[in-house]
């Protein structure tokens, strides 16, 4: 087995055995059901609910995804800089096994696991939905809403997950997030500069917008282009297919540089 699969399968096992990535999603959705989130009344409730079901299996990784990712977050901010807590870095370092692949092993690995209780609780009320519709078409539009918005999405963020904390306390980033994660998904650019609307919006305004055209259960929500006033409105042109993927490319290209960085810091510190 190569050093890339050894280290995805380990840290996958590892991490998906965890408690914490099944509990903390699982309070999130419990949380926001209980203080009255719209969640399955969008779903269920055929006075409520979207008229077709791309609509309604998009919004429902619009709010998923939006919840969910806060939590993912969080839990994979010590997964980078654990080796050297331990002191099992050094020992790891020693071998001849390649650094880089050990990091894009640990990055898939531990991102995959902590992936599947988002992807559970997505897919489990997708089809819950398309049952009670009696939808099918749903669960296609779902794979696709989780292949363009989900995994681009968590991708980005496991990045920074993980390489943040090599310059600030795991503690500190969690909170940090949060913080940004509002800033980013919910303030509206109208009323403060914000990544919201952009082309590296990581809540995937671009592909919502242009490939699923989503624009929200009642039809009056704009996820992607220029607001009159707004700052940083160079990086919201209004949408195309064409900036969708690219969109999709930019978040990658991100959480690609995140890493290089994090490795390139921890190889500096060793020196």
């Amino acid at each position: 087995m190569t050093v890339f699969g050894a280290s995805l399968r380990y840290e996958f096992h590892m991490q998906v055995r965890k408690r914490s990535v099944w509990i903390v999603p699982a309070l999130i959705l419990v949380l926001f059901v209980l203080i009255g989130g719209s969640l399955l009344r969008d779903l269920f409730d055929p006075r409520e609910r979207a008229a077709d079901p791309r609509t309604a299996v998009v919004a429902l990784a619009v709010q998923i995804f939006g919840l969910l990712a806060i939590g993912f977050g969080g839990l994979l901010a010590d997964r980078f800089v654990r080796d050297d807590r331990l002191r099992v870095a050094p020992i790891l370092d020693a071998t001849p096994a390649s650094p880089g692949a050990r990091l894009l092993g640990k990055y898939l690995g531990t991102g995959a696991a902590t992936a599947i209780p988002i992807a559970v609780a997505y897919f489990g009320f997708a089809t819950a939905y398309a049952v009670d519709a009696g939808a099918p078409a749903a669960l296609g539009w779902a794979l696709a809403a989780f292949a363009a918005v989900f995994v681009p999405g968590l991708l980005f963020v496991a990045a920074f997950a993980l390489a943040v904390p090599m310059v600030m306390p795991a503690p500190l980033f969690r909170v940090l997030f949060v913080g940004y994660w509002l800033w980013g998904n919910v303030v509206s650019p109208d009323i403060m500069p914000t990544l919201a609307r952009t082309l590296i919006h990581p809540l995937g305004g671009y592909p919502l917008a242009a490939l699923f055209d989503f624009h929200g259960i009642d039809g009056q929500d704009t996820w992607a282009g220029p607001i009159p006033g707004a700052t940083l409105n160079f990086l919201r042109p209004d949408p195309t297919p064409a900036l969708a993927w690219l969109s999709i490319a930019l978040l990658l290209i991100l959480a690609a540089a995140a890493l290089a960085g994090g490795q390139a810091l921890r190889a500096r510190r060793l020196r």
